[in-house]
């Protein structure tokens, strides 16, 4: 049961922007996902599918393989259900959730892709082969733990990220492939990313398929509201 915990927390470690979403008005958005994760020399895969209520900031997700969990992230709480095992788990946090995939999906409604929103400041852009790149440099007072991100655009494409920490090397590194036109806004289905070491060697990669992108669907799925029933003790966790 650890184990499926944490590989848990470790799916949703996906860095920065699933897409450019900011235009309104973005109500709720739900997207399947396949998801390969590859670590000392160890591949998991997972799948299911995401559902975001953007007036709530609420992210619930479905998880169908390889076991069943629901996991619904809100505030600065992340619950986890199993509903075969009729288990569930709390994760408390002192601050929101540091989880980059569910801040992705918050991230990906706002301007800047909620850079601004959390400090960053644009430091500088270029243009590269058609590729315009975005310097944001980290707010001062978290100077020392975080470093630079630059974004890469193309065709109002994200296409690339990376994360550098405070001594300039790059931590992880992110590409997005195959954008599909949500609306009036182009989305990945795929994103691979790589997060590295000290000294540049790969931690992990990972791949994640999107798929049956759904925007402001009426009714909106119950899913969103879901809950863990009473009758099911939570254990909570400080984190």
């Amino acid at each position: 049961m650890l184990k499926s915990l944490h590989i848990s927390i470790i799916f949703l470690f996906i860095l920065l922007c699933v897409g450019v979403l900011h235009a309104a008005p973005l109500k709720t958005l739900s997207l399947d996902f396949t998801r390969e994760l590859t670590e000392n020399d160890k591949t998991e895969h997972i799948a299911g599918t995401l559902h975001y209520n953007v007036k709530e900031a609420r992210v619930v997700i479905e998880v169908v393989e390889p076991l069943r969990q629901i996991m619904i992230i809100e505030n600065n709480a992340l619950e986890i259900y199993y509903p075969i095992e009729k288990q569930a788990f709390r994760f408390i946090s002192e601050g929101r959730i540091p989880l980059p995939f569910v801040e992705s999906i918050i991230q990906s409604t706002q301007a800047e892709h909620g850079l601004t929103a959390i400090g960053y400041s644009l430091e500088r852009h270029d243009i590269v082969k058609g590729v315009l790149y975005s310097y944001w440099r980290p707010p001062k007072r978290a100077k020392d733990t975080l470093g630079t991100v630059i974004l890469g655009m193309q065709d109002d494409r994200l296409i690339s990220a990376e994360v550098k920490n405070p001594k300039g090397y790059i931590i992880a590194r992110s590409h997005y492939q195959n954008h599909s036109k949500v609306g009036i806004n182009y989305v990945p289905m795929m994103v691979t990313s790589s997060t590295y070491g000290e000294e540049s060697e790969v931690l992990q990669r990972e791949q994640v398929v999107y798929s049956k992108p759904q925007v402001n669907v009426e009714p909106r799925n119950s899913i969103l509201d879901f809950t863990i029933p009473a009758s099911v003790e939570v254990k909570e966790i400080k984190w």
